[in-house]
């Protein structure tokens, strides 16, 4: 028989995993607008401050996984649960490691396109905090999951659009600049992108997980 206290201690770690995720998207946020906007200091403090978030998700998912491997917790959908926390813990990785780009590589935005690029960060963010309310929800209210589910769906293809009308102009209206500058732009759009869709992938299996819940 399983043991309650056991099972909603798991379930609440996962919350708080959550919690920092929702942090990272945070911080992801302010760190691109502080480089962005030249403020190296407050761009610094980004960086240790997500540091310390992945430091801190990494910790939080193994005690997760040892507590449901070791006290074989919610048998029924362990599988599911890890498979998710890898989910989720690829997108930690993805924030940390994108930030961090801009500290290692220096690209260079031209200020035409800090407003577009601002809006393409803040909507794709969108979608990584739908997914964790998405995620919360399957543990509290799982009726409300596929709702968010359908917010994420939109807020990828609204990514999609925002980052194609960027590319296109920085390809052919920008004449001043170098085409290595357009493919770093071209790069660090991407990276944006790959972060709802990434969303969305892990929005497809909490659908499946929802599904199996109710048969």
């Amino acid at each position: 028989m399983l043991d309650s206290k056991k099972v909603n201690k798991t379930i609440s770690d996962l919350d708080h995993y959550l919690d920092q995720l929702d942090e990272c998207v945070l911080v992801f946020k302010s760190g691109v607008k502080n480089y962005l906007e030249g403020n190296p200091e407050s761009f610094a403090e980004n960086l240790k401050f997500i540091t310390s978030l992945r430091n801190s998700t990494a910790e939080l998912r193994r005690s997760i996984e040892n507590d449901i491997y070791t006290h074989a917790l919610i048998l029924d959908h362990r599988v599911d649960i890890l498979q998710l926390l890898e989910r989720l813990d690829q997108i930690v990785s993805m924030l940390y490691k994108y930030l961090y780009q801009y500290e290692v590589e220096i690209p260079f935005f031209p200020s035409e396109l800090t407003i577009d690029f601002l809006k393409l960060v803040e909507v794709s963010a969108l979608s990584v905090e739908g997914l964790d309310q998405a995620a919360k929800d399957y543990f509290r209210r799982p009726k409300y999951v596929t709702e968010k589910i359908h917010r994420i769906y939109y807020f990828e293809k609204e990514v999609n659009r925002l980052a194609q009308s960027i590319k296109h102009h920085v390809f052919h209206d920008m004449d001043s600049f170098k085409l290595s500058q357009k493919i770093h732009m071209r790069y660090f759009t991407l990276h944006v992108e790959e972060l709802a869709e990434e969303a969305v992938k892990t929005a497809d299996l909490l659908s499946v997980m929802v599904l199996k819940q109710s048969l």
